[in-house]
């Protein structure tokens, strides 16, 4: 298993194809690289249904996948968690798919 990133707007099919192929996997959305945050957090969802990811709120329908705000999927919830840890990254789990860790 591995974490593979969607960067760049051209990866939008790729990135919808993965969460169709990948229904029990993750999507972490990265809002922010700043250790420091409180605002924003990194949000980790459920691939296969999360009205945030279908429909994100309008403050981010126009936001494109881009390296500052990337997809990272992994059908491993673990090494979604991993990768924040290791950035000391600020992230939480959504609370409308609401995912989760065992």
């Amino acid at each position: 298993m591995a974490i593979i990133r969607f960067e760049k707007e051209s990866d939008k099919q790729s990135y919808l194809a993965w969460r169709e192929q990948n229904p029990k996997g993750y999507v972490l959305n990265i809002n922010t690289w700043n250790p420091k945050a409180t605002t924003y957090k990194n949000i980790i969802h459920k691939a296969s249904w999360c009205s945030s990811l279908d429909t994100p709120p309008a403050a981010n329908r126009d936001r494109p996948i881009t390296p500052e705000h990337p997809k990272l999927c992994s059908t491993d919830i673990h090494e979604l968690e991993s990768e924040m840890k290791i950035n000391d990254l600020p992230y939480k789990l959504c609370g409308l798919c609401r995912p989760k860790i065992y």
